[in-house]
């Protein structure tokens, strides 16, 4: 015999994004409204259903990739066509609702986080732009089929070189993003999600692509339809700009820069706003919160194109972002762990190993043989004895801590120390022998 969870977990896989009284009424109508509450409640901590909203606004949906994966194994043309579900956007809450858990936000900002001091708005991102602009523009062209592999990408960024024997849409198409990475990093101060500045990533990630030039950066007039899915997006031109302005006011009151640009990068291609070049705009669009917030960026470098399209395809015809938020996770840690290095190559060491070069070996020295690992808060107490400064201790003793972590046999000479010295000590990379 069937449980009450078993009930309301076949409901809801036939029924996603139903409310608490559709599910009592559908699969448990014997069951009182507070049973009915408890097993809801069991059964998101377990990790089995998702909700959004809150109040009346509250749907679940089936959680996890799994249900996304087996809803793919019907071809799509067997799949029954699937509207736009205004629901979707209207259950998410800003700072009520996320898309990310918070383990996954944490997690995020570890890995995105500035090795060393924080640095005025926009120093970061104009400093790592030449490696971004390669990064992303060719990752993002590559998602729509562009063939320019990453060396071709670099010569015709850098040079103007146009790969021999490629259409010319292609060189477009990654000239057109290194505008758009340039434009938002030149005005990072004063960008944000709003309508003039989506409008101009549209256009010009557009610029010569589109039958109409007139529709680059300018919300759609037309239908449109979404290739290898049943999904069939809104045709209603005024339907279209009434979402477009939900998305994003709803986008400007998330405070957690990670859920900010996961909720454009989803819900920008979900909306289909522009006639073409819609995930184009939510992948640029995607590293902006990113960037204001001095955060490693999203280069989508590492990104699975096949998997991406399945998590949009769930979020299209199942409204459920477990894919999309997997590959979403999975592609920033990657992009994070490069961008962190070159943060360190680009940020101010050399100041710390000039200036404060008898501090860092004296940390390190200490480290290893006194405290057998690295204690932050030792070493703060160190470099004010240090007389460092204060506005300039943390970045210091954040620069300490990365040489500790970088110690061998082959650099120890630098720190006084032997082999013997460092035998069995946890860099927090990994462990000396």
């Amino acid at each position: 015999m069937a449980s009450i969870d078993d009930d309301i977990l076949a409901y809801v896989a036939s029924h996603p994004g139903s409310g608490r009284g559709a599910i009592r009424k559908g699969a448990a109508p014997q069951a009182g409204d507070t049973t009915v509450w408890r097993a809801l409640k069991r059964l998101v901590e377990a990790g089995r259903l998702e909700v959004s909203g809150e109040g009346r606004a509250t749907r679940y949906t089936l959680a996890g990739a799994a249900v996304v994966r087996a809803h793919l194994q019907t071809p799509y043309n067997r799949r029954p066509p699937v509207a736009y579900n205004p629901e979707f956007l209207d259950a998410y809450v800003p700072n009520r609702t996320f898309y990310l858990s918070e383990a996954d936000r944490e997690r995020l900002q570890t890995a995105g986080q500035p090795v060393g001091g924080m640095l005025k708005a926009g120093t970061y991102a104009r400093r790592i732009l030449e490696q971004l602009l390669v990064d992303l523009s060719w990752a993002s062209s590559r998602l729509e089929g562009n063939t320019y592999d990453i060396l071709q990408t670099e010569r015709l960024i850098r040079f103007g070189e146009a790969a021999s024997g490629k259409d010319r849409k292609e060189s477009l198409m990654i000239l057109n993003h290194k505008d758009a990475i340039e434009y938002v990093v030149d005005n990072l101060e004063d960008i944000s999600l709003s309508r003039p500045d989506l409008f101009g990533v549209h256009a010009l990630l557009a610029d010569g692509l589109l039958a109409d030039p007139a529709m680059a950066g300018r919300l759609r007039s037309i239908p449109v339809g979404v290739s290898h899915s049943s999904y069939v997006p809104l045709d209603d031109a005024i339907t279209i700009e009434e979402e477009f302005d939900i998305l994003l006011h709803k986008a400007a009151q998330i405070d957690d820069p990670f859920e900010q640009s996961f909720f454009v990068l989803a819900h920008i291609p979900y909306l289909q706003a522009f006639v073409d070049i819609n995930k184009r705009t939510s992948r640029v669009a995607s590293n902006i919160p990113l960037l204001k917030a001095d955060l490693a960026p999203m280069s989508f470098l590492t990104m699975d194109d096949a998997a991406y399209i399945d998590g949009l395809i769930g979020l299209y015809e199942l409204g459920n972002v477990g894919i999309l938020r997997e590959v979403f996770i999975d592609s920033y840690l990657a992009s994070a762990e490069k961008y962190r290095v070159m943060r360190a190559e680009v940020d101010s060491p050399a100041r710390a190993a000039i200036v404060y070069r008898d501090f860092v070996r004296e940390a390190v020295r200490y480290s290893v043989l006194q405290s057998k690992a690295f204690d932050q808060s030792k070493m703060l107490e160190l470099a004010a004895k240090h007389q460092i400064p204060d506005d300039e201790r943390d970045s210091v003793v954040a620069y300490a801590y990365e040489q500790f972590k970088g110690l061998h046999e082959g650099n120890l000479i630098r720190y006084r120390l032997t082999v013997e010295d460092i035998e069995g000590i946890d860099t927090g990379r990994n462990r000396l022998m």
